[in-house]
């Protein structure tokens, strides 16, 4: 690392500043706080805009740059001009009833960053910028890291249609005023040369488990994102009599029992590939009980105390950084689901519901300088593969013009008892500026370099 001010390695961002500067976790927490638990920031509401301009606001207040896109993303900018950049990022949206630190915790320490690094913004080669998404969340109109995506240019117009409290994506978007037509056209809002100028980009997030805390470790350097492989099961087999109808399956087409038997066996077979060494988790997640499904099909309330089950449906979830290995389990799962059903008598229809590719290794690069400013912090870590997705995951899967990819990184820092997307949700001021100060110092070796 050079750096022109031997002083500059020493920048320590305090609990105070992240707690009282301009009380964002208090005054941006209290947006999309509604009358039920949580927070409910939706994406592309009046609320995610609101907390929006009071960051932008507070950044302009402290002498930053700032601008925004056609699909609402704000970006944070130090002073000058730069041809190459160093960029943080997250988002302010959360899950219905979420909690205010997904995404938060990484804006905050985002700016803290760069009002940080500001004096040094005239004597590095690179300036440093921050960018708050909008629309990270899938949980409101069915589509992840929307501002991302739609920035890069690779999100699909359908989603426009998607609809969340009644309002399509497109509506929302017009809401505040945004343009949907760049997503319609597939226009990038960081065109080719702007793709080229970002020299390495770092995201600061909540872990959303509690690796890091039962490990007593303070921040966690991840190695790659997963990915994600949906399906939806429909079993169907006969409704009988639950009294006069024998047990056996000469007699019954149960789907529940086969249901059972079927997620046994896929923990099972989950477990074996685990132990094997592969990066996998598997999650049912839904059993009946989607509303959406429900309301398509009346047969799920044919279901009763006194009748043998004859439909369900579940959803079928695989979490992987390596795509190949999770082609080869789901396929193995689906094998598994068939031949239960058949074994129980009944049928089982299969619809994949969602692919999204993981990225195995975020940059090695970016890496080095969160081990050596978390080293030269005193800050203890552990390095770690994230198991959610992020907005980090779309930036280390662009292409530059020369063929090379976005460098790209994850700083996570510890959640309470590993809470997140619940109104428990919590990290401490001073995890938030432990991370803070080593985002920091891993940005401004970053831009000295």
């Amino acid at each position: 690392m050079k750096l022109t001010d031997p002083n500059d390695s020493n920048i320590t961002i305090s609990p105070e500043s992240i707690k009282s500067r301009y009380n964002f976790l208090d005054y941006i927490g209290n947006i999309g706080a509604g009358p039920e638990a949580g927070y409910l920031r939706a994406a592309y509401s009046d609320d995610e805009t609101r907390g929006m301009k009071v960051l932008a606001e507070a950044a302009a207040d402290a002498g930053l740059n700032c601008t925004w896109d056609g699909l609402g993303n704000l970006s944070i900018e130090t002073p000058g001009n730069f041809r190459e950049w160093i960029e943080t990022g997250s988002h302010l949206d959360t899950v219905p009833c979420g909690g205010n630190f997904d995404g938060l915790a990484g804006v905050v320490a985002g700016l803290e960053a760069l009002i940080a690094l500001q004096a040094s913004s005239g004597r590095v080669k690179r300036g440093m910028r921050l960018r708050v998404w909008r629309g990270e969340e899938s949980a409101t109109f069915g589509s992840s890291s929307t501002g991302s995506k739609g920035a890069f240019g690779i999100l699909e117009p359908a989603v426009l249609l998607n609809r969340f409290q009644g309002i399509s994506l497109k509506d929302a978007m017009l809401s505040q005023g945004c343009d949907p037509s760049v997503v319609e056209n597939r226009v990038a809002t960081i065109p080719p040369e702007g793709i080229d100028s970002i020299y390495a980009y770092i995201e600061l997030h909540i872990e959303q488990g509690n690796l890091l805390e039962t490990s007593g470790k303070e921040l966690g350097i991840v190695l790659g994102i997963r990915g994600a492989s949906r399906m939806m099961v429909t079993l169907e087999g006969a409704f009988d009599h639950s009294g006069a109808t024998p047990m056996g399956g000469a007699f019954r087409k149960d789907v529940n029992l086969a249901l059972g038997y079927i997620i046994v066996r896929l923990d099972e077979l989950a477990t074996r590939h685990i132990e094997a060494g592969m990066d996998l988790v598997q999650t049912i997640g839904v059993i009946n009980s989607s509303s959406d499904l429900n309301e398509l099909n009346s047969d799920i309330y044919r279901n009763a105390v006194t009748k043998v089950s004859g439909f369900a449906y579940f959803s079928h979830e695989v979490r992987s950084c390596n795509s190949y290995e999770s082609d080869i389990f789901c396929l193995e799962a689906i094998e598994i689901i068939l031949d239960t059903a058949k074994e129980f008598g009944i049928s089982a229809g299969i619809k994949e519901i969602g692919k999204t590719a993981g990225i195995p290794s975020l940059s090695g690069t970016v890496q080095v300088a969160l081990e050596a400013s978390s080293c030269e912090a005193g800050a203890s870590f552990m390095k770690m593969f994230s198991g959610a997705w992020h907005d980090a995951a779309v930036v280390a899967s662009q292409q530059r013009s020369d063929g090379s990819r976005i460098p790209a990184g994850m700083l996570f820092i510890p959640c309470k008892d590993g809470k997140s997307h619940t109104p428990e949700e919590y990290c401490s001021p001073e995890q938030i500026a432990k991370g803070a100060t080593v985002l920091a110092r891993a940005m401004l070796r970053l831009a000295d370099e």
